[in-house]
Formats: structure tokens, sequence, C-alpha cells
């Protein structure tokens, strides 16, 4: 062996180890940050079997924005399930005490306050559920500049959840490439589409994106207040129809 051909040997050799050293400093980091996230068990509830995250995601370091977010993994094979973002509406409405609490979310509140007890109805038996409070100023998550609660609107909070979604999947790469799917309701009718939209444009300029967006769902979307209002009138007209016609047939 010469000597370069040995000198050239022992460089790869240094630049393997460094390579494989900084990799395993990455995934340390990676389990640490995840696991100060990770929720052993909320106060007073039942034994699961499912893993839950929680914990806050920066969005906006110049204003001190950041989102809070809480994660109920499937309570079967997470690994192989999608995941879906839940977005409540409002504007204001905390998807921690609603949706995850009164909704599709994994427990239910007992009437003393002092327990859970299980949703048979969550949706984590099919999905890995993630509930995001947004915007900044809804529930747990925060701003440290006052005039972002008097100056928010869609557009920003849109962006803010699009950069919490790849900073999260940052935090936790296994849901990369994901099957991904948003949904809500009410005021999310606004929220969801629009944030469909930015990941949409975001995607298009990668040909590999992270953030795999299969569809969204929304539930009695408020969408458009003259066409959301032709429609309740139509459906109260169409009832009042009904009921006039069973009367009569009735009597």
């Amino acid at each position: 062996m010469t000597g370069s051909s040995a000198q050239t040997k022992k460089h790869l050799l240094i630049l393997s180890l460094t390579l494989l050293s900084s990799l395993t400093t990455a995934i340390v980091a990676l389990a640490e940050q995840q696991g100060r996230d990770r929720i052993s068990a909320l106060p007073g509830q039942p034994a699961v079997t499912f893993s839950q995250f929680s914990g806050y995601v920066p969005v906006n370091e110049k204003h001190g924005r950041a989102l809070f977010y809480w994660l109920t993994e499937a309570t079967a094979i997470p690994g192989k399930k999608p995941l879906v973002l839940w977005l409540n509406g409002g504007p204001g409405c905390s998807s921690v005490a609603y949706g995850a609490s009164e909704e599709i979310g994994p427990f239910r509140i007992n009437r003393t306050g002092l327990s859970l007890y299980m949703n048979k109805y969550s949706w984590n038996t099919e999905a890995n559920i993630l509930f995001l409070e947004s915007p900044a100023g809804v529930g747990f998550s925060y701003t440290n500049t006052s005039s972002d609660l008097k100056d928010s609107g869609d557009k920003r909070t849109a962006q803010d959840a699009l950069v919490f979604l790849i900073r999260w999947m940052s935090r936790f790469p296994q849901y990369k490439y994901r099957e991904f799917y948003i949904a809500g309701e009410s005021y999310a009718g606004h929220y969801v589409p629009q944030l469909a939209k930015k990941i949409h444009d975001y995607n298009k300029a990668y040909p590999h994106p992270i953030i795999n967006l299969k569809g969204f769902i929304v539930g009695n979307a408020v969408t458009d207040s003259y066409y959301d209002s032709i429609g309740t009138v139509s459906f109260l007209v169409d009832t009042f129809n009904d009921i006039g016609s069973d009367l009569s047939s009735n009597s």
C-alpha cells in the first residue's frame, strides 16, 4: 500500500467517524427533545396503550410567538397510521379544551373534574391526532408581542401553522412523508383550506415534500356569511314545509 492511499483511507475513516458521531449526537438530541415532550400520564388518567406528547414550537422568534400542541398517537400500529391535524374554530376556540376534551380526543372529563375516562369514539383509534392551539393567544399558545393579539388574521394564522408543521416534523421526523390530513370545525372552514393552500404552495418547491398532504375535512364549516345564511334559510324553509305536510296528512 502506498503512502498516499493509506493517507486517503485514514482521512476517509476519520470522516466516517466524524459523520457517525454527528449523526449519533443528532439522534440523541432528538430523543431528548421528544422525551421532554412526552406525557407519562395526565392527572386522573386511566391506563392507556398509546403514547402522548405535548409542548411548544416557536413560529416567530422576533415576536416571541409559539404554538402549543398535544399529540395522541394511534392506539394500535401508530407507525402505519396517518397523521391528522385538528383545528377548532371560533376564532379563539381551544383545540385542547374543545376538540380534544369534548369531541374527538381519547379522554372525557368526569363530572367531578377530578379524573378522566376513555372516549370510545376517539379518532386516535384510526389515526395519530395532533391537536394545535391556533392562532397565538388561543389556549396555551402565546406571543410576547401584545400587538399580535390585536392584528392577527387568517393569513398569519395559516403561515404560523405552516411554520409549526415544518418545525414540528423536524422534532418528530417519523411523521415526515406520512399521509397527512387537516380537520376542523366551525371557523376552521377558513383555517383548514387556507392552511391546505399554504402547504400545497410550499410543497411545489420541493420534489419530495415532507408534508404529505392527502386531503382535509371540515364539519359545520363557516366559509362565507352570505352563502352560509342562504343554506340556513333554505334548510329552515324545507323543514317547515315538511312539518306542514305532516300536520296536513294527520289532520
